[in-house]
């Protein structure tokens, strides 16, 4: 247990290192609205929406995390739930269907796309070819890893 105390620890360091980080990113970018392009207002929306539920979540884990250093119990419990195989098959499952579906969909849309606007078209193909990437380049490294 005192392996799984320890990378309890360096996630709490990582999260509040990310959430220390988001926090200046956004407040930088709020002082220098004035110099950025004018934005509309429902993208002002997401991205306070955005920053408020990243910091939400941040100190909700943050809270779990250091409860559960505390508490032997707590943590015991934390780590059995983190190294399920059955939690990890029914994950595995849903991520090969849902990387297919989101490729397919991906690919249809940018398809359809492509007939009325060109930035949204190159957009859902950069994105696209992104996911792409990112599959390919996970399935050579575990491929080799194996």
């Amino acid at each position: 247990m005192n392996a799984y105390k320890e990378k309890l620890r360096t996630r709490i360091n990582l999260i509040s290192f990310a959430a220390a980080a988001a926090a200046l990113v956004y407040v930088v970018l709020t002082i220098y609205r004035e110099q950025l392009p004018v934005l509309p207002s429902f993208i002002k929306g997401f991205h306070i929406g955005a920053f408020i539920g990243f910091e939400l979540f941040a100190v909700w884990y943050l809270v779990r995390c250091m409860k559960a250093r505390k508490n032997e119990a707590e943590m015991k419990k934390m780590f059995i739930e983190e190294n399920d195989e059955r939690t990890g098959l029914i994950i595995r499952n849903a991520s090969t269907l849902g990387i297919s579906v989101v490729l397919i969909g991906l690919a249809v849309a940018a398809i359809i796309s492509g007939f009325f606007s060109a930035t949204v078209f190159f957009s859902l193909m950069g994105s696209l070819l992104f996911v792409l990437i990112v599959f390919y380049a996970l399935w050579v490294y575990y491929a080799s890893k194996l």
